[in-house]
């Protein structure tokens, strides 16, 4: 019987093998943010500059910028109302 799934080929991924550590992956800096407005987990990735954490809630679409600042703080983890 043939198999009626479809597959997706990922570069990197082919042959069901896992990428070795930090080869095909660069790691992106996000924060974790706790999304209130419909309570939901998602990211917001780092942009290209460097100025600032940008994103929007998985649920309804609604944006976040979040600025990097001089000072900045180690939490990685905040909630947006």
């Amino acid at each position: 019987m043939a198999d009626s799934r479809e597959t997706v080929d990922i570069d990197g991924l082919r042959g069901g093998e896992r990428p070795a550590d930090g080869a095909a992956r660069a790691a992106r800096p996000f924060l974790s943010i706790w999304f209130r407005c419909c309570n939901a987990y998602g990211r917001v990735y780092k942009e290209a500059d460097g100025a600032r954490y940008a994103g929007r809630c998985p649920r309804c679409g609604a944006s976040l910028t979040v600025r990097v600042g001089p000072g900045g703080t180690s939490q990685r983890a905040f909630e947006a109302w």
